[in-house]
This record gives C-alpha cells, sequence and structure tokens, in this order.
C-alpha cells in the first residue's frame, strides 16, 4: 500500500491505521492471494484475497468510502450510519463486511452484519483473522 492510499484511509477513520493492519495491506500474505472461498477447492466463490481479507488497496478504499456514503435503517427503523473509526478490511459476500475498530475501543476483527445492523467480534486479532 503506498503511503498516500494509507493516508486516505486514515482520513477515513479519523485515527491512525493500526500496525497490524498495516502489515497485511502493505505485505499481504501470499499463501492467501491463492487460497479459494469454495468449500469444493475450486475458485467459483472468488479468492480469499477478493473477499474476505481484502489484497488490493485501491478495493480498501472503495468499499470503505462506499459504506461511509448513506445510512441505513436498523430492524427498529433507526438511522444507522457507519461508525467512522471502523475501517473494512473484507466482506463476506453476502452484504456483510469484516472490520477493525482504528479507535481502539473494540478489540480483534469484527463483522457487521447488516440485517441486524450490529457488530460481533469474529477473531481477537488481525493476526487470528489471517488464520
Amino acid at each position: 500500500m503506498n503511503t498516500d492510499s494509507l493516508s486516505q484511509l486514515e482520513k477515513l477513520c479519523r485515527a491512525p491505521i493500526p500496525s497490524a493492519c498495516q502489515a497485511v495491506l502493505t505485505n499481504y500474505p501470499e499463501i492467501l492471494r491463492h487460497a479459494v472461498r469454495a468449500d469444493d477447492g475450486s475458485d467459483a466463490e472468488g479468492f480469499v484475497s477478493e473477499a474476505e481479507l481484502l489484497a488490493d488497496t485501491a478495493e480498501v478504499l472503495r468499499i470503505n468510502r462506499e459504506v461511509r456514503q448513506h445510512s441505513i435503517l436498523d430492524p427498529e427503523g433507526r438511522e444507522f450510519s457507519w461508525p467512522s473509526a471502523f475501517l473494512v478490511i473484507g466482506e463476506t459476500g453476502d452484504g456483510d463486511y469484516y472490520c477493525v475498530d482504528t479507535a481502539g475501543e473494540h478489540e480483534g476483527v469484527l463483522q457487521f452484519r447488516h440485517h441486524t445492523v450490529e457488530f460481533d467480534t469474529v477473531a481477537d486479532s488481525v493476526e487470528e483473522f489471517l488464520e
């Protein structure tokens, strides 16, 4: 990741990008570039680097801009806007996102569930998420 992209992400998040995320974005694990998402071992559902943990810095920027563009309604009809400190690092392919809290209030990797409009912890750290 170049410094301009990192700067743009930090501006969006209004906080420094955590070092573990910077490490992944600047030195993406080669094994994940070729890891497939399909249970049958085919690339029919694409690669991990295209979804769960994005490898393309342009895509990381795009998706982080996208989630901040519009608010949505939660199940109770309240307006929800993406928390500025939450950095999207991937997606499930079903409308949910994986993210980290750059402000450090929430540890680990969170999954945003769009149907319930809530966040759940899916890994205690970026390193655990990589595994």
